[in-house]
Parts: structure tokens; C-alpha cells; sequence
């Protein structure tokens, strides 16, 4: 007969250490990140310029993804050539929401921010693209490839520029799986994580086409769309609704 096998009273304690030790490192790291959001969302001008204090972005998923991708762009332009929540005029809706906007010499980047986590399926050509999280959660949303460009014509107009003189983004969180979609590159979509190098190899490869006073008039008249007033907003909420229940699906991001 075996017998049986002592338990370890010195190994369970190891164990059990090493779980508390990790779950405070990870507590602490939260608490840590945390607190570099609250300080960021006000010291980075994102709470100035998009009129969203701290409770407005950390506690809604769309506001807390614009701002994380605000903030990694302003690391690369400076505070004073990025901004957020751009209200322009539009053809479906009376003004086009555009998250985050930058100005280079190289080009205006024109900034669609989606902040999803699990798959994205769709292509170039679909109307809307799938986010799935497991078989038992999908969700529809509006093409975002369709909606940036909508946001671009309304940037050219604008600021009264060529084609050429604009580049589209689509950017998705790090918690995204893009493996599904069908895209050429030349489209621009990618992870937050992949936003600066996607600016620095842009940046070698195209020509110096904006002198900074150029810039700055450009930036005068992007402050003075920037952070509407909340009657602008609510309007524009409701009439982006209204496209919604007009759709054939329900859950739908259609346009901003």
C-alpha cells in the first residue's frame, strides 16, 4: 500500500506569497496608471480641448480611447499641433465629429479612433465591419475606412486642401485582433501601439509640404471648431442616433 504523500505545508506558503506578491505588483501598477490618466487628461490639454473632464473620458470607452491616442500623438507633434473633438460641417449630419486631428509638415493626419477589443472582420469594400468578442457577442459597426474618409473631405474643405496634403488613420486599441480584415496598407489601419512608427516611416518617405506659418493658420481655425458647445454636441448626437434606427442593424457605430 502507497503511502500516502505529505503535503508541503513550506511550498503552499511559497506559492501562496508569490500570488499575493503578484496581485499587489498589479495593483499597484493599476493604481500607478491610474494616476498618470488623471494627471495626462488635464496637463496634455485634452481636457481643454475636447471640454471632457476626468469622470467624461475615464468612464466612457469611446472618450478614454480618443484620449489615449491624443496623448500618444502629442508625444510626437507637441500639444499645440493636435486636437480633438473637431466639429465640421458635414452632408448626412449638420457637423462631423473627428477624434483627433495633427498637424505636420508632412501632412494633416486625420485621425478615426475606434477603442474595441476582440476581432474585427471586414474589408476595403464592406459596408460595415463585425467585432466579435465570442460566438455568443457580435457587433456591427459602420466601416470605418467609409467614416474617415467622410472626415477627410471635411478637413480638406476646411482648411482648403489638396487630397494629397491629408493622410487617413484608422487606428483600433492594442486589445484588437486585425488579423481578420481585408485592407491594403496604403489604408492606414493599425494598433495604438503602432502609431508613432507608422508616423516616423511616413514621415521618410513623404516631402516637406506645409511651412510652419502655414501650420499656425491652420491651427487658428481648427481651435475655433474644437470643443463646441454642448447644445452643438447634443444635436449631433441625435441626429447620429436617428441615422442608427434607420439602419438595418442594431448596435450599430455608423458615423460621427
Amino acid at each position: 500500500m502507497k503511502k500516502r504523500k505529505k503535503y508541503n505545508w513550506l511550498e503552499a506558503l511559497v506559492t501562496l506569497a508569490f500570488l499575493i506578491i503578484t496581485a499587489i505588483v498589479k495593483l499597484v501598477i493599476r493604481i500607478i496608471l491610474f494616476v498618470y490618466d488623471v494627471i495626462t487628461i488635464y496637463t496634455s490639454k485634452y481636457s481643454i480641448k475636447s471640454g471632457n473632464g476626468f469622470f467624461k473620458t475615464y468612464f466612457n470607452i469611446g472618450n478614454y480611447g480618443e484620449f489615449k491616442l491624443y496623448r500618444k500623438v502629442i508625444r510626437k507633434f507637441g500639444r499645440d499641433k493636435v486636437y480633438t473633438n473637431v466639429y465640421l460641417d458635414n452632408k448626412n449630419t449638420d457637423y462631423t465629429e473627428i477624434d483627433v486631428i495633427a498637424l505636420s509638415a508632412y501632412g494633416i493626419y486625420v485621425f478615426e479612433m475606434k477603442n474595441y477589443s476582440g476581432y474585427i472582420y471586414g474589408s476595403e469594400n464592406d459596408e460595415y465591419w463585425t467585432q466579435v468578442l465570442n460566438k455568443f457577442s457580435k457587433n456591427k459597426f459602420y466601416n470605418p475606412l467609409r467614416q474617415n474618409y467622410a472626415h477627410t473631405k471635411a478637413v480638406e474643405r476646411y482648411l482648403e486642401l489638396k487630397e494629397n496634403e491629408t493622410i487617413p488613420v484608422t487606428v483600433f486599441s492594442n486589445h484588437s485582433k486585425l488579423s481578420k480584415i481585408n485592407v491594403s496598407n496604403e489604408k492606414n489601419v493599425l494598433q495604438i501601439k503602432d502609431v508613432i512608427q507608422f508616423i516616423n516611416n511616413n514621415s521618410k518617405r513623404k516631402e516637406i509640404v506645409f511651412s510652419e506659418n502655414e501650420l499656425k493658420e491652420f491651427s487658428v481655425k481648427l481651435i475655433e471648431s474644437s470643443n463646441m458647445p454642448q447644445e452643438i454636441k447634443g444635436k449631433h448626437i441625435e441626429q447620429v442616433t436617428t441615422i442608427q434606427k434607420n439602419s438595418n442593424f442594431n448596435n450599430i457605430d455608423r458615423e460621427k
